[in-house]
Formats: C-alpha cells, structure tokens, sequence
C-alpha cells in the first residue's frame, strides 16, 4: 500500500527564465513522487521564457502539479518567503529547479513526517551527511553545534507550517543564509523543539549547467566574512560561544574550501588576492583558524607557478565557461 503524501507535504520550486533545466527536474521528479501523492507547486518569478506552457504540459501527467505566475520579479529572500507561506500542508520543501530527488529515501521522509511530526526535517545534500546518524535533536544549541553548517545548501530543510506561522521572516532576511536565519532565529524562541536530522543523501543537482555570473570576490567574502557575521549575531541567550565557532569552522573544512588546492584555484579566477586577503583578516581566525600564513602565501602566490593556470584558460577558451 502506497503512502499519502497529498495533506502532508508539498514541495516548491521557484524559477526564472530556466525552462530546459525545469523540463528535466520535471520529466524526473513526476515519477518519483506520483505514487506518493505530494503535492508540487510550481512559482514561476514572472519568466519571459515558455515556463507556463511548459508546466501546463505536465499538469496533465500530475493532477497534485500546481502552478502560480507572479507579475513581478521579487528577490531571493522574498521568493523563498513566497514559497514557504502559500501552500497550506503541515510540512514545505523548497528546492530549485536544478535539485534531483532521491525518490528511494521518499518512503521514509513521509513516514517520519507522518508519525514523528518534527518541527524540522533535516536532509543530506550533494552527498554531504559524512557519515553522520539519523537522530532527533531537543536542543537547539546541540543542533548548530553538530549541524549548522549543513543549513547553508538549499533545500536542506523542510519546514513544517509551525515554524513558518511563527517565524520572523523580515528580522531574518539574508542574501546568502534566509533559511539558515529562519530556522536558529525561530528555534531560539521555542522552549521545546523536535528536529529530525535524516542523514539521507536526498537531493542532488542536475547535470545542466545554468548561467554563472562569477562574483570574483564570492566565495571568502560569502563563506568567510558573511558567514561568520551570521553565525556570530545568533542571540547568546540561546547559541554558546563554542557552538557558534564550530560551526562556523566545519563549513570550511567540510567542503575542503581552504585546502591547498582550492586556493590555487580561487587565487587563478581572482577570489583570492591580497585586497579580499585584507579585507578577510579579522576573520580569518574564526573561519579557517591556524590557516592565516596559508590564505597569506596562496594570496600572492604568482600564477605562472600555478598549475591550475593554463589549464583554466585553455578551457575557457575552448568553451567559453570556467572550468571552477
């Protein structure tokens, strides 16, 4: 007997101007989630391409496929916001039109939804749960100790309508971090709490690439200095020092961003210079501790003894794309 996801669970899917990599997430996700009935809604954020069309075309295959048009263009936060409010099940699953589910894990996120009734529902994303088990966190300082990082990869979460109702959406809002906010804001506030930690490895991102506009000065200023402004401004009533500066730190290390390698390469495409070095220094030792004489040295290493150099440039000239 097949579960009911229909009154449980819907999952958004905001998107612009993306109508090949939605057709695929769509010819993908409608298998996986038919049998279980969830609900899918997709927001369109006023596309200039076919998106509508493309979504009517798949409405007949999926009678629980919903679609919402908007005049305007809103921003990220807004959009994310927008999706999170407008269904009505207990529980919402924002994911982007790049995102792939795992459809073998669907059965057992239904189930937990289902009987345990989490606040929150944290999953895997890109192969990224190390290894970590299944467990409910009680304690909201336990949770961002051991899995605040995790927040930062949409789609991460799902959300259930008693966070969404009580949270502080405006306070919030964050150009890179809007969910990690929402979730350690709203949980701070919360004398009992029930976040359900999975470990499931259920979402991944489509092989289509989409247009990348390359922020040189993106990735330590995003994931260095914002990030640990984030973290740091969690209220202390709520939050200990320790818990903050780990996870702060476990970003970093998690996804290997200030390994030796990587540093060549973001020296190559221009995120790493002595300006982004100076302006990252304060923070340096929150980040990336006992690293500042590697981000020094890797901030005016000379590119003519960087490997990854040509190798870069040859492929940007052969295809017009970077290659990181």
């Amino acid at each position: 007997m097949s579960l009911d996801g229909c009154d449980l669970l819907t999952i958004c899917v905001p998107t612009c101007n993306q109508v090949v990599i939605l057709c695929d997430m769509l010819e993908d996700m409608i298998p996986k989630i038919s049998s279980y009935h969830i609900r899918l809604l997709i927001i369109d954020n006023c596309s200039s391409d076919n998106t509508q069309g493309v979504v009517a075309g798949y409405s007949d295959r999926y009678e629980n496929l919903s679609y919402i048009r908007l005049d305007r263009q809103l921003d990220n936060d807004a959009l994310f916001e927008m999706a999170l409010k407008l269904p009505r099940t207990p529980y919402c699953w924002v994911i982007r039109d790049i995102n792939r589910l795992n459809g073998s894990y669907l059965c057992s996120v239904i189930n937990t939804l289902s009987n345990q009734t989490p606040d929150l529902y944290v999953i895997a994303c890109n192969k990224r749960s190390f290894g970590i088990p299944s467990r409910v966190y009680n304690d909201a300082n336990a949770f961002l100790h051991d899995l605040g990082w995790c927040l930062i990869y949409s789609g991460a979460v799902i959300f259930s309508r008693k966070i969404i109702d009580i949270a502080d959406f405006e306070k919030c809002r964050n150009p890179y971090f809007f969910s990690f906010n929402i979730v350690f804001e709203t949980l701070s506030r919360l004398d009992r709490i029930s976040v359900f930690w999975s470990g499931l490895d259920l979402l991944s991102e489509s092989s289509l690439s989409r247009d990348n506009s390359r922020n040189p000065r993106g990735v330590f200023h995003i994931y260095g200095v914002l990030w640990t402004k984030t973290v740091l401004a969690l209220p202390d009533s709520s939050y200990s020092k320790k818990a903050k500066l780990r996870c702060i730190r476990v970003l970093g290390k998690k996804n290997h961003l200030y390994s030796a390698h990587h540093l060549k390469r973001q020296r190559v495409v221009g995120s790493l210079t002595p300006e982004i070095y100076k302006e990252c220094y304060d923070y340096i030792r929150y980040f990336a501790p006992g690293n500042e004489l590697r981000f020094f040295f890797y901030s005016r290493y000379p590119n003519r003894l960087n490997k990854y150099y040509r190798r870069y440039h040859r492929y940007y000239r052969n295809t017009g794309s970077p290659l990181f």
